[in-house]
């Protein structure tokens, strides 16, 4: 099997799709790093377009719920943004605007004769390439897989669809589904719309590329170690992690499906905590459009989240593993003063344990089989393993566990979970409000993006799966990286407990991150979802104040 070869012909028939109307005259030039732009200067879209799609998922289903919107003018909108977004930062592997519009038609005639099918009646909407639409490729960026056509759909896909959306294209995620970058023999790259010369985050970074350049007004992501993070990080998004014990996993194209000690879950990337509200609520609500599915619990949505007038969050300033750079650190001062301006309090909050053994113990659940399926699928495929991949499995010294050393590591996680619980009651002695700490702040990764390539520490994202906390991501809408205010540490002596730190301080340049987002991390304990939605919502009201 030639992979060069299919890789070629499976990108060249997605470019064919895009029709003539909407295709670029000419490539941007690749010196032009920030396309944010491109949609707007490069005339292909009418005013009316963009005036869509740069609204909010949450925006647009209020307009679609009424009748002031139909979906055949919306759907075209994004279908035309969507197209010019893939040519700049490649985050398709299949696009359908054809379908999308009949499935348009379709939604507004029902509309006219018995109003909206669901809370996403019209709405058009990327779907990730992990989930399984029937009759599409769900390649899982495998080579072996580039025609593995679903024979059914994924459980979050039927929610959605349910729900009322349009799937107009299906987006990139990276080679065996275990990297912050996204990046495939048989896709390519996927590039962040910021910085071309950036990573759009990983495993979801087609649909974070994707939202970013409004091509999509929302993207139900997946994440098992940060892949749902990390593209909102690294793409200025809004994004939540719920508790992955509440989401639905039928469906999910995977290279080693046993895997279950660490859930994957499922969430939006969007552009408001308004969009994540509303699709969270709907996914989490899975039971009422799907009925019982077996693979989660259908715990039910709870409507009376009632918030102290005064809170208290936690904030972990750095994990004792990866120094944050100057601009997360400052984005973590900068919101902690915020936040006790309008008289909430803030305590520090330090991890109970070791979180370098908490990462390994980690690693060794993801890989229980030391990674035999992903690259026995590779293999299969005769493709080349990424470095990023080989470099991850073998700083983790990821091999094939016996069954008790199995047993050993999922008794582990239980331990630091126990620790992890015990530590977040025990702030109830700090916070002056007779309560543990109401949330806690974190960083989402060391650095706000990293350069294609470069082993980010996954550390701020993946201890949160293995703890199960569902996370949010906020952007700091008015925070912007300073060589002024965030100059290089150059006194600082890097630590020797992982191999990350040395690395995260030696590549830092603010000249080179001044034009990335930076976010922060909001967490709660299990199966607190909509409290931490209405946290993050009390948040986003103090540091994005109008």
């Amino acid at each position: 099997m030639d992979w060069e070869r299919i890789a070629a012909s499976c990108q060249a028939a997605v470019r064919a799709k895009i029709p003539a109307k909407w295709q670029l005259p000419q490539p941007v030039d690749a010196s032009v790093t920030d396309v944010t732009g491109v949609p707007r200067s490069c005339g292909l879209l009418t005013e009316r377009q963009l005036f869509l799609t740069e609204q909010t998922a949450d925006a647009l289903a209020n307009q679609l719920q009424t009748g002031a919107l139909t979906s055949v003018e919306v759907t075209e909108a994004f279908c035309a943004r969507a197209a010019i977004a893939h040519q700049v930062v490649n985050c398709f592997t299949d696009y359908f605007a054809e379908e999308a519009l009949a499935r348009a038609a379709e939604l507004d005639a029902v509309f006219q004769e018995s109003g909206p099918v669901g809370p996403l009646h019209g709405l058009p909407v990327a779907i990730k390439d992990q989930l399984m639409m029937k009759g599409k490729a769900a390649t899982f960026a495998a080579v072996a897989w580039h025609d593995n056509i679903a024979t059914e759909d994924a459980a979050v896909f039927r929610v959605l669809a349910t729900a009322g959306v349009v799937p107009f294209a299906r987006t990139a995620m990276p080679q065996t589904g275990m990297m912050l970058q996204t990046v495939s023999n048989l896709w390519g790259r996927t590039l962040n719309p910021f910085h071309r010369g950036f990573s759009a985050g990983g495993s979801s970074g087609g649909d974070g590329a994707l939202v970013a350049m409004h091509g999509s007004p929302f993207c139900a992501s997946t994440d098992i170690g940060g892949s749902i993070r990390a593209p909102a990080t690294f793409n200025g998004l809004y994004g939540m992690r719920p508790s992955s014990e509440r989401i639905p996993k039928g469906g999910l194209t995977t290279s080693a499906p046993g895997q279950v000690s660490i859930k994957v879950s499922c969430g939006p990337v969007c552009h408001s905590v308004a969009d994540l509200k509303l699709v969270t609520r709907v996914l989490l609500q899975h039971y009422a459009y799907i009925g019982y599915d077996p693979s989660c619990v259908p715990f039910p949505w709870n409507e009376a989240v009632l918030l102290p007038p005064k809170l208290c969050f936690g904030v972990l300033r750095d994990d004792g593993v990866v120094r944050p750079q100057p601009p997360i650190r400052r984005s973590l001062d900068e919101t902690v003063q915020a936040l006790q301006a309008a008289g909430h309090a803030v305590v520090d909050f330090a991890s109970p344990l070791d979180l370098w053994e908490v990462a390994q113990t980690t690693w060794k659940l993801y890989f229980q089989t030391g990674a035999k399926e992903s690259r026995a699928l590779l293999a299969a495929g005769n493709e080349p393993v990424t470095p990023n991949f080989d470099f991850y499995t073998s700083t983790y010294e990821i091999k094939e566990l016996t069954t008790p050393e199995a047993y050993k590591a999922n008794t582990r996680q239980l331990a630091i979970r126990k620790q992890f619980a015990a530590a977040w009651a025990a702030t109830a002695s700090q916070t002056g409000t007779g309560r543990p700490i109401d949330a806690l702040i974190s960083p989402c990764a060391p650095s706000a993006g990293f350069p294609h390539e470069f082993p980010v520490w996954w550390g701020y994202f993946s201890t949160w799966n293995l703890l199960d906390y569902p996370s949010t991501i906020l952007p700091l809408h008015g925070f912007q990286v300073d060589a002024r205010k965030d100059p290089k540490d150059t006194d600082y002596t890097p630590r020797t407990n992982s191999p990350f730190d040395k690395m995260n301080h030696d590549i830092y340049d603010p000249d080179l991150w001044k034009n990335q987002p930076v976010c922060v991390q909001i967490l709660k304990q299990p199966y607190q979802d909509e409290d931490l939605l209405e946290m993050t919502e009390v948040v986003d009201s103090i540091v994005n104040k109008k």
